[in-house]
């Protein structure tokens, strides 16, 4: 005998469980400063696992996450302690990118002006850094993560 419930939609039910079985691992690539740059060895502190359509990642994004130190992008409401979701993809006028700047590494606000690109805080206390020798953008930010304090 087979029964049916009308009050449940189970279509709902059997989706949101087969949902959670579609996860996507984002490597944690240690952390990165938002501040001065500096040196920055890479290396996987594990991995964050999410589901691709809550954060509206593209298919097959290529991407890496990063734990946050320092307060030089506050003003762009990314605070000690986020992690921020990177893209592998170039980067426009305007993206906040993680980028290796004259050998050092930072999260900053790519700008373009005059032709010429350089990286921007968003907050004042935190000057302009224009490359001497080389700016390589590493990623641009596609997803912030905060986590509860509690």
């Amino acid at each position: 005998m087979f029964t049916t419930f009308p009050d449940l939609n189970l279509d709902l039910l059997w989706l949101s469980q087969a949902r959670s079985w579609i996860r996507h691992q984002i490597p944690l690539l240690g952390s990165i400063i938002a501040g001065k740059p500096e040196v920055q060895e890479g290396r996987v502190d594990g991995c964050i696992d999410i589901d691709p359509t809550t954060l509206r990642l593209p298919k097959n994004a290529r991407t890496f996450a990063l734990k946050v130190r320092g307060d030089s992008m506050r003003n762009a409401a990314i605070l000690e302690g986020d992690i921020v979701i990177m893209e592998f993809r170039e980067a426009k006028h305007g993206d906040i990118v993680a980028a290796l700047i004259d050998g050092e590494t930072t999260l900053k606000r790519f700008v373009v002006q005059g032709g010429m690109p350089y990286l921007r805080a968003s907050n004042p206390k935190y000057p302009d850094l224009i490359p001497a020798r080389e700016l390589v953008i590493q990623g641009v930010l596609i997803a912030l993560l905060r986590l509860s304090k509690n």
